[in-house]
């Protein structure tokens, strides 16, 4: 795989995790008191989407591919 080809999976991983982030994030906070497994399971995909982006995009910034 060229240089070129990882960069742009990359950019796609860190878009995908970040807007995981934002709209699981955003499930969690908004889900009804009664609803924890709703809201545990929202939180734990926006951690994942957090993880996601935050490793892309430094890879991306530091130029590791």
């Amino acid at each position: 795989m060229s240089r070129k080809t990882a960069l742009k999976w990359i950019a796609n991983g860190n878009v995908l995790g970040w807007s995981a982030f934002w709209v699981f994030g955003f499930l969690a906070l908004t889900a009804p008191a009664e609803a924890t497994v709703q809201m545990v399971g929202a939180a734990v995909l926006a951690f994942m989407g957090l993880l996601l982006g935050v490793w892309c995009w430094l890879r991306l910034m530091r130029g590791e591919v």
